[in-house]
């Protein structure tokens, strides 16, 4: 398929409108099927409203109870490791899982954290660095690209972002319509808007006109779904090479950033210069780029990346699965 096939069947995929309805309270979301939903809600409000220590406790507990009793999940991540890092032994790999999952209970508590917490007390939880780049990139009248990764708190460090400058967010729609509207509400309430992952043309829209749009490519897309293979810790890993694509298009500066926690219960958001030649013409070459940079973040800090999706499902033809 060519590159101009793949970005019109984006553009027809996109053609669906995204979801306006933020309504929590709507007659279906009454029905028993949700009433769980709503008991975890309820259980997290009240966590959001406890001392910092004690919600890192909370969910710190939360991550401890899931790692004895998500086996599926367990595996992954583990399995995950030992192909990004076979370096490592399988007690340091297991030592990196169990804290992952420490740390993905406490991304729980921080997703509630992102949606109530009061923006002043956000803000003093957080050191910023490289400010000046997107401030800069902003000033420029140009779309920014945002780029970023799937580390764990990213629903916080997105509304100290918002502190920062408006952006705009991409979003996969949940299976669950309670959850998914939940996700869109409080994201809306926090930042200037959702764009569906899907929505291709308004993505390119957006920054045309100058907009900043939070972006994470670092998921396995299929080749029948646009996605070519490039590598990522040294093995070949179906990437989106949307980055590039749409740097192309829209003319925009591609920013990256990613967040950090620290000790004490404190986090760092680092902002990169943005990428200089960029995009070079060289699809494989600007997608490989890209996971280049995102690994060399995640190696920074491995325990705090979100290792239990599946990123090595697709394969080149005639490759064994890699799980």
């Amino acid at each position: 398929m060519t590159d101009t096939a793949r970005a019109n069947r984006a553009g027809r995929r996109g053609a669906r409108p995204t979801p306006t309805d933020d309504r929590l309270l709507q007659p279906r979301f009454l029905h028993p099927r949700f009433w769980g939903v709503w008991l975890q809600l309820g259980l997290l409000r009240g966590v959001v409203a406890l001392p910092q220590g004690a919600r890192m406790a909370v969910g710190a507990a939360i991550g401890e109870i899931a790692w004895h009793l998500a086996r599926e999940r367990r595996q992954l991540a583990l399995r995950n490791l030992e192909l990004s890092f076979p370096e490592l032994s399988s007690e340091r790999r297991q030592t990196i899982a169990r804290e992952n999952f420490r740390l993905m209970g406490i991304g729980v508590v921080e997703t509630a954290m992102g949606w109530w917490l009061p923006m002043e007390r956000i803000a003093e939880l957080f050191e910023v660095h490289g400010q000046e780049h997107l401030e800069a990139a902003r000033d420029s009248g140009r779309g920014v690209l945002l780029l970023t990764c799937h580390m764990l708190g990213l629903e916080l460090s997105g509304a100290r972002v918002r502190q920062v400058t408006p952006f705009k967010a991409l979003y996969r729609e949940d299976r669950n319509p309670l959850v998914a509207t939940l996700i869109r509400r409080n994201r809306r309430r926090r930042i200037e808007d959702v764009i569906s992952n899907q929505d291709m043309r308004g993505m390119i829209r957006a920054l045309k006109a100058g907009d900043i749009i939070w972006y994470a490519p670092d998921e396995n897309i299929a080749p029948r779904r646009g996605g070519i293979f490039a590598p990522f810790f040294g093995i070949q890993a179906a990437t989106t090479p949307a980055t590039a694509r749409l740097a192309e298009r829209t003319g925009c500066i591609v920013l990256p950033y990613y967040p950090q926690r620290m000790a004490g219960g404190r986090y760092r958001l680092v902002f990169e210069a943005p990428l200089e030649d960029f995009p070079s013409g060289d699809l494989d070459a600007d997608t490989a780029r890209i996971n280049r940079l995102i690994e060399r973040w995640i190696r920074q800090q491995p325990e705090q990346y979100f290792w239990v999706r599946k990123r090595f499902k697709s394969r080149p033809e005639g490759e064994p699965p890699r799980y």
